[in-house]
């Protein structure tokens, strides 16, 4: 009796043990779910590193690069996203500059380390100088040796188009506040007048330094930039106005005489001159396209250029708060996703976070000390001041 009693109890007690634990599907009340724990991009990039590039299902065998291609161009043929370009990319170890590539270069698949790449195979272009015979189709080869060249007859190809970009390199430049106090500044001309030069009117610049070059830049000083988050000043835009070319040295007041060579805005008394740089050719975009490292608060500031001061679209410069001070690099590519995160609400009133709201993909091809400009190289919506910028 007392060992049925016994077993009576211990049954019991285990039937209430488990009724108590047991939860009903659909009692959300007891069901509370865990918050999800939400990643920081750093975190969000070094799982997405984890995980291969994947190569898209139409990618060719081989592509013999042409005059006109693109790197971006390029690793779209081969790569679902292009950010992975360095990734995926075999320095051929025969050639020199494996890093560059030209027009004639012939880009097929090699395993390394059981690892599928893409290299440098072969090459139809002379700037790999080594003439090797002709393919089947009669066109020439040239062996992929390293060689010596004082100056190269061929540019490599840039990773974006250039002349898209090149006037936002040396014409559109972003500086420290009170920037203009360092360089030479208009004071006057000929006639005494400022609007509509012709270009014949003489143009008088003062400077403390003399002037040592001929061809200057004309900017002026526009509103400080302020990031849309921290509300601090990240720098001032400097609007290009035209060119000016010394005629004459400076006097003994440091005054030189200029004749102006291009106009986009009337000059008037106090525009710097900066000399003149002109934008190298392939040299400053041949970098890798890749994933950035520093994308903690990094959001558009807002477009560059004439277009339209509050909206971005394809093809577009974009300014944002972020340069060499948290790390960004040129090549970095960022994924551009609308200002705010979307939140939705479950039956039970819990609130959760819905996937962002993906505007543009873009490009880094500037960097300057806090703030960068950055090419949007596709857009599915309107870009605007505030959008984020996320690890794609």
């Amino acid at each position: 009796m007392k060992y049925w009693l016994s077993s009576s109890l211990l049954l019991s007690s285990a039937l209430l043990t488990a009724c108590v634990s047991t939860t009903k599907p659909n009692d959300l009340s007891k069901r509370k779910m865990r918050p999800p724990t939400l990643q920081t991009p750093a975190q969000a990039t070094r799982e997405i590193k984890l995980t291969a590039p994947e190569f898209r299902a139409d990618a060719p065998e081989r592509y013999i690069v042409k005059r006109g291609d693109t790197l971006w161009g390029i690793a779209n043929r081969f790569l679902k996203s292009p950010a992975r370009w360095k990734e995926v990319w075999h320095a051929n170890p025969q050639i020199k500059n494996p890093n560059k590539i030209y027009p004639g270069d012939i880009i097929s698949y090699k395993t390394v380390g059981g690892v599928r790449k893409l290299q440098i195979a072969g090459s139809n272009s002379p700037a790999r100088n080594q003439f090797a015979g002709r393919t089947r189709d009669g066109r020439p080869v040239y062996n992929v040796h390293p060689t010596v060249r004082t100056e190269p007859l061929y540019q490599p190809i840039p990773t974006i188009p250039k002349e898209i970009v090149y006037p936002f390199m040396t014409k559109n430049r972003i500086f420290e506040p009170g920037f203009s106090d360092d360089y030479p500044y208009v004071v006057g001309q000929a006639d005494r007048g400022y609007i509509a030069l012709s270009g014949r009117n003489k143009v008088y610049a003062r400077s403390d330094y003399g002037f040592d070059d001929t061809l200057y830049d004309v900017f002026r000083e526009a509103k400080p930039i302020k990031d849309p988050e921290a509300g601090d000043i990240i720098g001032v835009e400097a609007i290009y106005v035209g060119q000016l070319k010394l005629v004459e040295r400076a006097n003994d007041d440091g005054v030189g005489t200029f004749i102006q060579t291009d106009k986009v805005n009337p000059l008037y008394p106090k525009d710097i001159l900066i000399p003149s740089k002109a934008a190298e050719i392939g040299g400053d975009l041949s970098f890798f396209p890749k994933l950035p490292e520093a994308t903690e608060g990094v959001i558009v500031v807002r477009p560059m250029g004439n277009f339209s001061p509050h909206t971005g679209s394809q093809f577009g410069t974009m300014l944002i708060n972020g340069g060499k001070d948290i790390g960004v690099r040129e090549g970095d590519v960022f994924k551009i996703v609308r200002a705010k995160e979307q939140m939705g609400r479950g039956r039970d009133g819990d609130e959760f976070r819905m996937p962002d709201y993906e505007v543009g993909m873009g490009i880094i091809y500037k960097v300057n000390d806090e703030t960068s400009f950055l090419l949007v190289m596709s857009a599915y919506d309107v870009i605007y001041p505030g959008d984020r910028l996320v690890s794609p």
